[in-house]
């Protein structure tokens, strides 16, 4: 049987990344895959995404609403025509399997495929299964996890990590030489800072915050991803000796040039930093659904990849005390680069897409 996929992957770029990688996987591997058609399912707000500007595959859009108690009697009558307009997008195109990727926005997707029985496949890209995840498993063949679950949903199941585009992979994978780390001569350590869609500015003015101390100013070099939105009210307060970026959709150099990463524990983000043998200071996002971002960033730090900050506030003192312990000891950050390579998974988006459809094949 040959295989008409469509990838559900309308919601942030948490979802939207790694279904372009899987995308990427069965456009270039078509014939092994027998795979005839794909495409992504997304919202259309995400039109200027620039992994979907640039997808290596057709998008069809929909405009599946959000919930919210003040639309709780129009919600159903969005919801009807959106799945419409899914049905007959679906129907156009032949569908025979989705993958969903998270998030609400892949529930008109995945509707259709259980009213038409169709195959059903889900990624989990964080430690804590998502709600539609968990309502969706039992209707799914498989279902693959970027991370250990923190629940059995019961399923055939493999950890095999988050997929990653193309264009972010390194070019050749081992440990990192890290030299700035053991040449003498260098006396600074590369600090790359995302703060991500959510709550960047508590960690851009952390950081600030914490080059008022001395020592972290004369030891680390920080270059921080304000976000486009806080990149003026950043830069009004940022020292001259402080690299600023608004945005960029090019990570692969900005991975490249760091020692480690200071992040919000998305996903996406630490799957990233992982293929490239990163340390982590994370500090989860404390309103993140189901406080997912908790979870990564505690499975994170119980396997030696990553320091953990659980702080709303911007007060830097405990990001200080890490970075000075570092600072005295900079075996301790090279050891949980090689802990932080050792849970990564280059070849995840190939193995996904054969853990799916191998024996369909």
């Amino acid at each position: 049987m040959k295989h008409r996929i469509a990838i559900l992957a309308g919601g942030t770029g948490g979802h939207i990344s790694p279904g372009i990688a899987l995308a990427e996987i069965l456009t270039d591997r078509s014939d092994f895959f027998s795979v005839e058609f794909v495409c992504l399912h997304s919202l259309k707000r995400n039109s200027n995404n620039p992994d979907l500007e640039s997808s290596p595959c057709l998008v069809l859009w929909h405009n599946s609403p959000l919930w919210k108690w003040t639309r709780f009697l129009t919600f159903p009558i969005l919801f009807f025509f959106d799945f419409i307009r899914t049905f007959f997008q679906f129907k156009k195109h032949k569908i025979n399997a989705v993958i969903g990727m998270g998030g609400y926005s892949t529930i008109p997707g995945l509707v259709y495929a259980l009213i038409f029985r169709k195959s059903i496949y889900l990624c989990e890209q964080n430690c804590m299964p998502g709600k539609i995840t968990r309502i969706f498993a039992r209707f799914s063949k498989k279902l693959a996890y970027s991370f250990p679950s923190q629940i059995d949903l019961g399923k055939d199941s493999k950890i095999l990590g988050n997929p990653i585009r193309k264009r972010v992979l390194p070019e050749k994978i081992n440990l990192r030489l890290n030299e700035n780390l053991t040449d003498n001569r260098k006396t600074q350590i590369n600090v790359l800072v995302l703060g991500g869609s959510q709550g960047a500015r508590q960690l851009n003015n952390m950081i600030l915050n914490a080059l008022e101390n001395s020592e972290i100013a004369s030891k680390f070099q920080f270059r921080l991803l304000t976000g486009t939105a806080l990149y003026e009210e950043t830069k009004e307060k940022a020292s001259e000796n402080t690299e600023l970026i608004s945005y960029t959709n090019d990570m692969k150099p900005n991975y490249e040039w760091a020692n480690l990463v200071i992040a919000r524990s998305g996903a996406g983000v630490v799957a990233e930093c992982l293929i490239f043998g990163l340390p982590m200071i994370l500090v989860p996002y404390p309103f993140a659904a189901d406080n997912h971002q908790k979870a990564n960033a505690d499975f994170l730090e119980k396997e030696g990849a990553a320091s953990v900050i659980h702080s709303t506030s911007e007060d830097p003192r405990e990001l200080i005390s890490i970075l000075l312990k570092w600072k005295t000891n900079t075996e301790a950050l090279k050891e949980m680069g090689h802990n932080s390579l050792r849970l990564s998974n280059i070849n995840s988006a190939f193995q996904t897409i054969q853990y799916f459809l191998k024996q369909e094949s």
